[in-house]
């Protein structure tokens, strides 16, 4: 296991809960496969530090995609999910100039996440 840090320009709070409500989600959007695994990976450019969350569900319809972020939206089970969770995060990156979107290309479930370098 390779062991990197790295610094993102961020408000620490608010951010954590969106990368915290990401993961939880992988978490129980896995919890019946037979491959489990969920990665984060960063890079940046010279605006923005991309945050992308990826795990071994299927990849989103482009169905559900249009709907995800309304709040109230969910595709979990009755009394597993609010459907406020990505409606929240992306409500926190918009107003840090930011952004969340279902990565386009991926095979599996993968969301990413802009944050600016201004803040």
């Amino acid at each position: 296991m390779i062991k990197t840090n790295y610094y993102l320009h961020c408000d620490r709070l608010q951010n954590s809960q969106v990368l915290l409500n990401l993961l939880n989600n992988a978490y129980d959007a896995t919890d019946t496969n037979e491959e489990r695994w969920i990665e984060v990976e960063y890079d940046e450019n010279s605006q923005f530090d991309i945050l992308t969350v990826t795990n071994s569900g299927p990849r989103i319809s482009n169905e559900i995609i249009s709907k995800i972020f309304n709040p109230f939206f969910t595709t979990k089970d009755v009394g597993k999910g609010t459907g406020l969770g990505l409606s929240i995060s992306k409500s926190i990156l918009d107003r840090h100039g930011g952004s969340i979107d279902v990565h386009p290309d991926s095979l599996y479930t993968s969301f990413v996440l802009k944050l600016p370098k201004n803040l």
